[in-house]
């Protein structure tokens, strides 16, 4: 006959089933979302601290994953550097082709457009900016050619280029007039990132009034 000490002895010796623990799920990147995070992750890091303050070892952590993994992507800094100049200039020339649509037909609601949107995009991307035109590559290894930076420039020169098409830019090399326009809007941009220039509206009114002035520059001679 089993008495009640004897089951309760029989019960400590009974084998315990083991306590499941339920782990997180490592995250998951889907292929090509790994590179886009760790893009993101060196824009947020170049805000805070600037260009020399970017590391692969630093974004990796801040996404998660080990250096390794970031190497996987970026051969090195320069290279990460490099996909975040692209992707930059791949937003400012979707920008500025969105602007001369929005814009208009006459040359000079276009090339005011664009004035606007590049300087507006200069504002509201100050990291992607810094990399785009503020960024030296180590003199070893040049800087390479930017497609979407070249499409960026094509949009404002084959615009040039309409303009004198309609008599309302003067004959010339529209590439030469294409450089002396982005001159003075890139100067427009970084003066406005160093001064407070947008304070009560006066960043816009002033991008307008360059624009005016860059039009009455580029207009036919009488």
């Amino acid at each position: 006959m089993l008495t009640m000490s004897t089951l309760i002895c029989k019960a400590s010796f009974m084998p315990q089933r083991p306590t499941r623990t339920t782990k997180k799920p490592a995250r998951q990147y889907h292929h090509g979302n790994l590179q886009a995070a760790l893009i993101d992750a060196g824009l947020k890091l170049i805000e805070k601290k600037g260009v020399r303050a970017l590391t692969l070892r630093e974004i990796g952590a801040r996404v998660g994953v080990s250096r390794m993994a970031a190497y996987r992507h970026f051969a090195d800094k320069a290279d990460l550097l490099a996909a975040i100049r692209e992707a930059g200039f791949a937003q400012f020339a979707d920008a500025l082709d969105a602007a001369r649509s929005k814009a208009g037909k006459t040359f000079a609601s276009r090339l005011m457009g664009m004035a606007l949107a590049y300087v507006r995009f200069a504002a509201e991307h100050p990291a992607h900016y810094e990399v785009m035109f503020g960024w030296a590559n180590e003199p070893e290894r040049p800087r390479a050619p930017s497609p979407s930076g070249a499409r960026a420039f094509g949009i404002l020169e084959e615009t040039i280029r309409q303009g004198q098409q309609t008599g309302d830019v003067r004959a010339g090399d529209s590439v030469s007039l294409a450089r002396m326009v982005w001159a003075q809007v890139h100067g427009i941009s970084m003066l406005r990132l160093a001064a407070d220039l947008s304070a009560n509206g006066a960043g816009t009114r002033f991008v307008e009034f360059c624009s005016e002035i860059l039009q009455a520059g580029l207009a036919q001679s009488r």
